[in-house]
């Protein structure tokens, strides 16, 4: 098991002060089979007037917040202490025909939610046509095992990654015609495509670790938040996919919350009264405790436990 501290902050820089701002955030890490959630700090400047904690329908951890003051920036800082295990897969060797629905047949004693992944979503519209050629990752009667590992291998060949292709609302026709850009665009295309064919498909939203391992080569998408895709096969539960770097996701990827697309999961997002033009700023970086972990977000840490103390912990 090895142990990080994640730190992300967003800043907002407004033209003019914003009035008012109703915001929702997705940013604090939640217990995850192979991840433990050991504590958390979430710091908003201004304080909000209002806000409120909870956990959505995925189990994601959510945080609703609202400004009716003027205020010309708003900043979030997360820090989060985690746990994480290379957990081994739990691949089936089920063919993939009895995998996909409707009538896969080991789908008889799946839990209901996992269909819901099944069907489009916000920026996912069901696809009527391939978005690429996947046909042979798919011969009739190859296990679940080799089918999934062979796609994540197409599109990982397929599509190439470009900072600059895409932006955070690129749909996904144009990802397709491209065949280029971010680690989300990799996840969204997959999700798509393995909708078509009837695979429960989720996208999950986390980071990378910032310092690889010594001789290992830092992966595409660190010092940033990072997004791969997983498959619900029943009888194994989600099987995690990266295609953006080719691998199933390890101890280096840290996971904030899971939902159908980036709508569900989107770090920030909300709506601004006033404000005019605005410039955001976001940094990421995930260090491994204690060696890697700056002195001055150490202090932050309860000495006694080594949890990282939530606002509402600090107020008691």
């Amino acid at each position: 098991m090895t142990e990080y501290l994640i730190r992300h902050r967003t800043y907002y820089r407004y033209e003019f002060d914003a009035l008012e701002s109703q915001n929702l955030s997705c940013l604090v890490p939640e217990h995850f089979p192979g991840q433990e959630l050991c504590g958390w700090n979430l710091r908003i400047d201004p304080a909000p007037e209002w806000s409120h904690h909870w956990v959505d329908v995925f189990g994601n951890r959510r945080q609703a917040f609202s400004l009716s003051t003027a205020h010309s920036s708003l900043e979030l800082e997360m820090l989060a202490r985690v746990n994480r295990e290379a957990c081994p897969s739990p691949f089936s060797k089920l063919p993939w025909e009895a995998v996909v629905l409707p009538d896969g047949a080991a789908w008889k004693q799946a839990p209901p939610l996992m269909r819901e992944f099944v069907c489009a979503s916000p920026l996912l519209p069901m696809q009527k046509k391939a978005g690429f050629d996947a046909d042979d990752c798919f011969e009739p009667g190859l296990s679940i095992e080799t089918a999934l590992m062979r796609f994540m291998d197409r599109v990982f060949t397929l599509f190439k990654y470009d900072p600059l292709a895409t932006d955070t609302f690129t749909p996904l026709e144009d990802v397709y015609k491209k065949k280029a850009g971010v680690c989300q665009d990799f996840a969204h295309a997959a999700v798509a495509e393995l909708r078509r064919r009837g695979f429960a498909a989720g996208y999950v939203s986390g980071y990378l670790e910032t310092l690889p391992p010594p001789g290992k080569e830092k992966l595409r998408g660190a010092d940033a938040t990072h997004a791969w895709y997983a498959v619900f096969v029943p009888g194994s539960g989600w099987i995690h996919f990266d295609p953006t770097n080719n691998v199933i996701p390890g101890h280096q990827h840290l996971i904030t919350g899971w939902g159908r697309d980036y709508s569900d999961v989107a770090p920030v997002k909300g709506v601004v009264l006033g404000g005019g033009k605005h410039k955001v700023n976001v940094q990421v970086d995930v260090w491994r405790w204690p060696d890697q972990v700056p002195e001055e977000y150490r202090m932050i840490l309860d000495e006694k436990s080594g949890a990282v103390l939530s606002r509402q912990q600090q107020q008691q």
